[in-house]
């Protein structure tokens, strides 16, 4: 977790950054990696303006407070964005009782290759670089970018494949540590598929 403490009219006390990191980190631990973290505070006026802003994975979070105590700003600012990311994770949690609903197969099913076009003269282009372009079958395969760098679970796949326009999402999924992707299937529910290579 990267932290960056601005301190605008002020000196901040060690054992305030240390009470921040603290508590930023139990907040990691109910919203996920914390990407970037902004910590700002400024006197003006008598009294102390705390602002944070988080960067997780899958959201963003932000609080402010103003108070004539600093630490008490502090643990308002902090308390707001726990409730945000309490919030944020039922959210998430709703979304997959809903698609699960819809019929997520969570069997591990082995990879299908079909059948592929041995036609010449088709194109492999990069994805959203050229998308004013038909997309049609003579046009050739699109390399999409919709896929996770880090391991993650099924469920933030299918909440990724779900926020995107896009049928298909791939990802390492941190149970099994293996290649997975998850896709918009033709019954209208969201197949897994992980290839047991």
């Amino acid at each position: 977790m990267s932290i960056n403490f601005v301190h605008k009219n002020i000196k901040m006390p060690g054992a305030l950054k240390a009470f921040a990191e603290k508590h930023l980190a139990d907040i990691e631990k109910i919203a996920g990696e914390i990407i970037d973290a902004d910590v700002i505070i400024n006197e003006e006026k008598l009294q102390f303006k705390v602002e944070i802003s988080l960067k997780t994975r899958l959201d963003s979070f932000y609080a402010q407070d103003r108070n004539k105590i600093l630490k008490q700003a502090l643990r308002n600012t902090l308390t707001t964005l726990r409730n945000q990311a309490k919030r944020s994770k039922e959210k998430i949690k709703e979304g997959k009782k809903r698609d699960g609903a819809k019929g997520i197969s969570m069997a591990t099913v082995g990879l299908a290759t079909g059948a592929r076009s041995a036609r010449s003269g088709r194109q492999v282009r990069r994805g959203r670089a050229e998308a004013g372009e038909a997309a049609g079958p003579e046009s050739g395969i699109l390399l999409s970018d919709n896929y996770s760098r880090k391991p993650i679970t099924v469920e933030e796949a299918v909440f990724f494949l779900s926020d995107s326009q896009e049928g298909g999402f791939m990802f390492i999924n941190a149970e099994t540590n293996r290649m997975a992707g998850v896709f918009r299937n033709p019954q209208g529910g969201i197949s897994l598929i992980e290839p047991n290579l």
